[in-house]
């Protein structure tokens, strides 16, 4: 990832474009205006319902960034089109009414934030504090309180008789992403591109909390009906949702598969709507912790959900319009399967070598653990270790640890000046349990290492049969490294067979030779324990 500071909206914005699969034109003459909800296909990235459910005010606009953003009321029972606040320069992110019907709140793409007289549809006041893009943002429950977050990464607090800041919280490393009151009007819960949600109080600004858990940038963030629960949900396409008296996860949710923009309870508190950029339109039960029977996918990214204040239908905010969609019988959903368990990983058993000689007449100390190492004269050398196979699983593979120490040039692990080696062949030959002799000899199916040099002395050099080439490790001089071996699935090795293993060295100035080493085996996986 880049060093340089991240614009996350920027980022979100343009995913969401190519998940949305539809731009209008940049000299596409706009549509009429749509008299009817039904009729209405400019984008709604927001929406809410007056709680009295005679209105409906959505918030978009025709692009979702610099063009004129819109803010349109409706009147909920027949979808008709009532009139317009219109003001923004930008599209707007954010729209939300007070619960007594009187003010609503608006925030557009460039950080203007405006409260209007909702009843009079006119302006009552223009907020400019936030640099950049507003998001999110909320009444308290009173409505005397306005709290807005911004990319900015402030959450700021505005008195709304006067306009005036109240204050602002240096929120989130990263943009403020969502922000929500509690249903009493205490605390303020944000969330942010830092893949937090902090617990604020409401009057000072003190943080009370910190929730942790989910994997990337936050998107939205709201409180049941009865403010007993906490859903948060964003980029990581999980759902969470928390226990608002101990700050506890109560649920995690999966099942979208893409971001999730929107969340809200119903009236009840019973259920809980997600929406997606995938075009899923979720429903959850919040008691069983599962996934209900939902709505028909959209065939746009969905932007906003909410229910209707009754309970009886979910209002769809898409990139194409909103529509109303009947909320489905509660019918909780089996659960998905178990994922599958991960492949099995093969066991490792340690070999102490019997035996350890040096063609050139360097020594070798084999400790408890099986590690040799090696000293005294240096040139080209061939090393021979004897040992067998220990009781157990069949041999899928040969692992050789080559092992930094500080008496090694450079600490190794090779002898070299530099640290270095060049293992010019490794090979096994093998016999029958119990029997001295090995007159078999391994051919390798594959080999491969976590490190090399490249050009001839990658890792393959030591099984080639080309005394030129080998495994060395320029560049990675002082770590320890590992090579792995793999026999073909035809090749037959039983438990107390003889080993014979030879590492060859012979890089022509006779310096290369490994001066650490481990060898043990890789046996096939311990049967699943029913």
């Amino acid at each position: 990832m880049p060093s340089a500071p991240q614009r996350f909206p920027i980022v979100a914005i343009c995913l969401a474009w190519i998940a949305a699969g539809q731009l209008r034109a940049a000299d596409q003459t706009p549509p009429a205006a749509a008299t009817k909800l039904a009729d209405f296909t400019r984008w709604v990235i927001a929406a809410d319902y007056a709680r009295d459910n005679s209105l409906l005010v959505t918030a978009g606009g025709e692009s979702l960034l610099y063009r004129p953003g819109d803010v349109v009321v409706w009147n909920a029972a027949d979808g008709a089109r009532l009139g317009d606040l219109a003001g923004h320069p930008t599209a707007v992110w954010a729209v939300k009414v007070s619960s007594d019907g009187k003010l609503t709140a608006t925030a557009g793409y460039d950080g203007l934030v405006k409260l209007w007289d909702l009843p009079a549809r006119s302006s009552k006041h223009d907020l400019k504090k936030h640099k950049g893009w507003v998001r999110s943002l909320d009444f308290s429950p009173d409505g005397t309180k306005l709290a807005t977050a911004g990319e900015d990464g402030t959450v700021v607090i505005w008195d709304t008789a006067t306009g005036a800041e109240v204050k602002t919280v240096a929120a989130h490393a990263g943009a403020a992403t969502c922000v929500a009151f509690s249903r009493d009007g205490t605390t303020l819960a944000s969330g942010g591109s830092d893949k937090l949600v902090k617990l604020w109080e409401a009057a000072t600004g003190a943080e009370k909390g910190k929730l942790e858990g989910h994997g990337d940038a936050l998107w939205t963030i709201v409180y049941s009906t009865d403010g007993s629960k906490l859903a948060t949900a964003g980029v990581d396409r999980t759902v969470k949702i928390w226990t608002t008296s101990d700050a506890k996860e109560f649920a995690s949710l999966s099942g979208h598969k893409d971001w999730v923009t929107s969340a809200a309870f119903s009236p009840d508190g019973s259920r809980l709507t997600t929406g997606s950029l995938d075009g899923a339109v979720k429903l959850w039960d919040v008691a069983a912790k599962g996934e209900q029977e939902g709505p028909e996918p959209m065939k746009s990214s969905v932007w906003s959900v909410g229910f209707t204040p009754d309970g009886k239908s979910i209002f769809v905010g898409t990139h194409a319009g909103g529509r109303l969609v009947p909320t489905p019988a509660a019918k909780l959903l089996p659960p998905p399967p178990p994922p599958p368990a991960p492949p099995a990983q093969p066991q490792t058993a340690a070999l102490v070598p019997s035996e350890f000689k040096s063609a050139a007449g360097a020594a070798g100390t084999i400790a408890a653990d099986g590690t040799v190492t090696v000293g005294g004269n240096r040139a080209k050398d061939t090393y021979t270790l004897k040992a067998a196979v220990p009781a157990g699983a069949a041999v899928k593979a040969f692992k050789l640890d080559v092992l930094p120490d500080p008496s090694l040039p450079q600490q190794g692990p090779g002898r070299a000046d530099n640290g270095n080696f060049v293992l010019s062949t490794f090979s096994v030959a093998f016999g029958n349990p119990g029997a001295a002799d090995t007159p078999n000899v391994l051919k390798f199916a594959a080999v491969k290492a976590d490190f090399d040099q490249g050009g001839e002395f990658v890792v393959a050099g030591a099984i080639d049969d080309n005394p030129a080439t080998g495994w060395g490790i320029a560049g990675g001089a002082g770590k320890e490294h590992t090579a792995t071996f793999e026999l073909p699935p035809d090749a037959k090795i039983q438990a107390g067979a003889p080993l014979v293993f030879t590492l060859d060295h012979q890089y022509p100035d006779g310096l290369h030779s490994i001066g650490k080493f481990r060898i043990s085996i890789l046996q096939e996986p311990a049967p699943a324990q029913p």
